[in-house]
């Protein structure tokens, strides 16, 4: 695999095959932000604990998906920490809109298990974040037979968008930014 896990779905995808993992790229990667946006604790290993009872009934992965999901996790780690260049594994334009549809759904309903897992205190989130939450709701249940078109084109971008959007400020509200490590002063 390259050094860009997100344009490699296909890879991810024959790599699960291989491995037997009955979950898609989209679902692996929708539930490890969701662990991340919800809060878990990414500085030791809780993440994997709590994401293997979510996909593999609390059993570890295979050697080479867990090489893989490390990966996967610390990009993203990176990406929501940062603030910047979240991106969701998914199809690319390539594929047609309706697979691409419908890993957007099972990525939203992946995130918002693991999200749920870490985070049972909704009351707390803001009226936007909480509005956002329903929004994942109606679009993990998407039908995804549509017509390809500029039109849907243009609605599946905004939905992408949308799903990211979410998902900083899922973060930004339950998520623990790992803080900077500052330069010591120097001592003369």
């Amino acid at each position: 695999m390259n050094n860009n896990i997100f344009q490699e779905y296909a890879q991810a995808e024959e790599l699960l095959e291989q491995h037997d993992v009955m979950a898609s790229p989209a679902e692996l990667h929708g539930i490890l932000c969701g662990l991340l946006c919800g809060g878990v604790n990414a500085t030791g290993k809780q993440w994997l604990t709590e994401f293997n009872s979510l996909v593999n009934d609390g059993l570890p992965m295979p050697s080479a998906v867990r090489s893989w999901l490390e990966q996967l996790f610390i990009t993203t780690q990176t990406a929501l920490n940062q603030q910047t260049g979240l991106e969701l594994l998914v199809p690319d334009e390539d594929c047609p809109l309706d697979e691409r549809l419908q890993s957007i759904s099972e990525w939203v309903q992946a995130f918002l298990a693991g999200f749920a897992v870490m985070q049972q205190e909704l009351n707390r989130a803001s009226e936007e974040l909480q509005e956002m939450i329903g929004d994942f709701s109606n679009i993990s249940q998407l039908d995804d037979e549509f017509e390809e078109d500029e039109e849907n084109e243009a609605s599946y971008f905004v939905l992408y968008e949308h799903v990211k959007l979410g998902a900083m400020l899922s973060f930004e509200e339950f998520g623990k930014v790992l803080p900077q490590v500052e330069a010591s002063p120097t001592l003369h």
